[in-house]
């Protein structure tokens, strides 16, 4: 502390030379070291340090190509240079050099070893080129990563402005004598104080900046986050802390933010920031000129005014800069904080969540984890912890809906509708696990979707035939590269809902590998009294299933295991009658054939007993797929002659008289009516 109260930084303070980026006083940037200089600071210093005074450094722009910024010195054999002046009243310490090799050569070595003596002299300045005056900050967080190369990120608020005396060290890291320039109890008097103590030119010229920060603001979007602030800052803070902590926020360049940090006095100061927002708000007019700025692109044109990853703007005040207003795109943390709490997830989820957000917090963004920890949190918050549709209860409903879509299958309709009726009765009723086993083409799979459209939830359909790995049902660990949830947890989070109907398609062609087993991996997921904990290897927190209801689908029992098969409850789909194919042919088949052939029942009419014969005849299956296809045959034959010119007006049934039977073939009469009444014959051939 200084006698009239002030805070006084140390008078010797290890110096952060930084190559991108300005810090100015007030604000709060992050720097990336990797020079070895820096590094060393950083070991040795802040990383070893016990005391608050230990975290003061000097941030100084090195203006040195940070690929020749080494310890050497320049190779003298190379390049001959006579040492013109050091010189400091630009604002930095440079060497000036020419070219110069003239006489004989005992001249020229005499020349080399003298220059070399000197330059021994003054390493320091050689191989740094720093600015005259730098900002003391505090080191508020430091972490450091091995990818891709050893590399430390620091998280640095500006104080105040020092000046360089005199450099006393460069190895490890640089230390230099200081003068502070700026007094750190400048932050906290009122803004109205200071305007009243301003008078004449540096009076007008505050107000004017005030004004025109103002007019800025105008001008923008005060929706964007970052605006918002901006606005508040311009209200709490004292005049004389605006030009630094505006030139921060605004888009410029970091040559216009050193000349704001070369400027020592306040009048100065004011001069350098102002045409920085003369300039931006210029460049607003003339966008406003060419084309007139809508609610749609107006975040466009913030975005070209204010930096889009802006700098968090941390001034030494009483008055609370954070709000409860949505932070700017960059600190997305924030966001996700909110998101995590306002998911609704168990307390076990909710407090690992909150770890992974607090190391996430830590950690910056160009470590590999930090993309993984993002990952996993952003899965996190959108799984359906307790988002659910409500079920359709009307058991009349029901039964007339699964009518309409099937045909037959009494037995599968019978017990959704007892599954209802449960329900109506008990509303905690867990999922029942059911499995479908019958021969191909019964509509087993469809089905699931008529009783996901009965229930009114949402339906899912995982593909099981073929899987081999265990990971692809309880997912990766997070140890792996490139690790992900298993297919449960990704079909909760495509759905949204936490009670959807799953259909675990073709459960008895699940394969097995050195990856593991995966019906081994579904005995948790099909067992009503251990799914209410299913535990996914991504995840790592239990999730609730028991709402599910999951629907398997097989063709045979004798290659499901035991163990799996014993946790469902099975219900055999027998394969159809020829009656009952032929009312499914009329009722779904042919309208949906002329519905994708883009055919119409007046183009085209096939009756019942022409279908019996094609069903008797040609496609003797237990399913009605290859009967679909023999009807979709038939569409593509009429739909030939209706491209040709023929157009339909009136409708020829066809009698069983116009069927023939000649070699084997069955000839399926439909007519097509143009102008002339034409008879198409269309030979549909058995394949064996």
């Amino acid at each position: 502390m200084t006698s009239d109260g002030g805070i006084q930084i140390p008078s010797r303070l290890p110096l952060l030379l930084t190559h991108e980026g300005v810090l100015l006083p007030g604000s709060t940037v992050r720097f990336s070291v990797d020079s070895p200089r820096n590094m060393h600071l950083v070991s040795q210093r802040l990383l070893r340090g016990t005391s608050l005074k230990s975290t003061i450094i000097g941030v100084i722009p090195n203006t040195r190509d940070p690929e020749h910024d080494t310890d050497d010195l320049p190779t003298l054999h190379k390049r001959i240079y006579s040492l013109v002046a050091l010189q400091s009243n630009t604002g930095r310490w440079t060497l000036t050099f020419n070219w110069q090799c003239p006489g004989p050569v005992w001249l020229l070595c005499s020349k080399i070893l003298c220059l070399h003596l000197l330059c021994l002299t003054l390493t320091s300045y050689v191989s740094l080129s720093l600015c005259r005056i730098g900002t003391a900050g505090i080191a508020v967080q430091v972490v450091g990563s091995n990818w891709p190369k050893p590399h430390y990120t620091l998280l640095i608020t500006g104080l105040c402005r020092f000046s360089v005396s005199s450099l006393l060290k460069e190895r490890p890291f640089v230390l230099a004598e200081v003068e502070q320039l700026d007094k750190l109890d400048q932050y906290t008097i009122p803004a109205t104080e200071s305007v009243a103590a301003e008078d004449g030119e540096l009076g007008e010229l505050s107000q004017k900046f005030y004004q025109a920060a103002v007019q800025l603001l105008g001008m923008l979007d005060m929706s964007v986050p970052v605006v918002a602030k901006f606005r508040r800052l311009l209200d709490s803070l004292p005049r004389e802390t605006l030009p630094d902590v505006v030139a921060s926020m605004i888009r410029t360049s970091n040559k216009e933010k050193l000349q704001v940090l070369d400027a020592v006095s306040l009048e100065e100061r004011f001069k350098k920031a102002l045409p920085m927002l003369t300039k931006q708000i210029e460049g607003l007019k003339l966008l406003q000129k060419t084309r007139k700025i809508s609610p749609d692109n107006e975040k466009r044109v913030t975005n070209i005014c204010i930096s889009p990853l802006p700098l968090n703007v941390c001034v030494h005040t009483p008055f609370n800069l954070d709000g409860d207003d949505e932070d700017e795109d960059g600190d997305d943390t924030a966001v996700l904080e909110r998101k995590v709490h306002g998911a609704n997830m168990p307390e076990a989820a909710l407090r690992v969540c909150l770890k992974e957000l607090k190391r996430l917090k830590k950690m910056p963004q160009s470590m590999p984890e930090y993309a993984l920890t993002r990952n996993y949190l952003d899965l996190m918050v959108e799984l359906p912890w307790s988002k659910s549709t409500k079920d359709c209860l009307d058991i009349r409903a029901a039964r007339t809906l699964l009518d309409n879509d099937h045909y037959a299958m009494d037995k599968l309709k019978r017990r959704v509708l007892e599954y209802l009726a449960v329900r109506q009765l008990k509303t905690t009723l867990k999922g029942p696990i059911l499995c479908f086993v019958g021969p191909p083409g019964v509509g087993k799979t469809s089905v699931g979707r008529s009783i996901a459209r009965t229930l009114g939830r949402e339906f899912h359909r995982i593909a099981l035939g073929g899987v081999c790995d265990q990971s692809d049902i309880r997912g990766h660990r997070r140890t792996y590269v490139g690790s992900m949830p298993g297919r449960i947890i990704n079909g909760l989070k495509t759905v949204g809902v936490n009670n959807p109907v799953f259909l675990l398609d073709e459960v008895d062609k699940l394969g097995k590998s050195l990856q593991g087993d995966p019906a081994a991996a579904l005995l948790e997921v099909l067992d009503p009294e251990q799914n209410h904990s299913f535990t996914d290897h991504y995840l790592n927190v239990a999730f609730d299933l028991s709402q599910v209801l999951f629907i398997a689908t097989a063709n045979t029992t004798a290659t499901i295991p035991p163990a799996l098969l014993d946790r469902m409850e099975v219900l055999q789909v027998p394969g159809y009658t020829q009656e009952e194919k032929v009312e499914i042919a009329h009722r779904h088949l042919i309208p949906n054939q002329l519905e994708q052939h883009g055919l119409t029942p007046q183009q085209l009419h096939i009756p019942q007993d022409t279908t019996q014969d094609i069903i008797s005849r040609y496609t003797r299956e237990a399913g009605v797929r290859s009967l679909e296809r023999k009807i979709g045959a038939i569409c593509r034959a009429v739909a030939v002659k209706v491209a040709e010119g023929h157009r339909a007006t009136k409708t020829e049934a066809l009698t069983p008289e116009s069927q023939t039977q000649q070699g084997g073939e069955l000839s399926v009469c439909v007519s097509v009516i143009g102008p002339k009444v034409q008879t198409i014959q269309r030979n549909v051939f058995m394949l064996v």
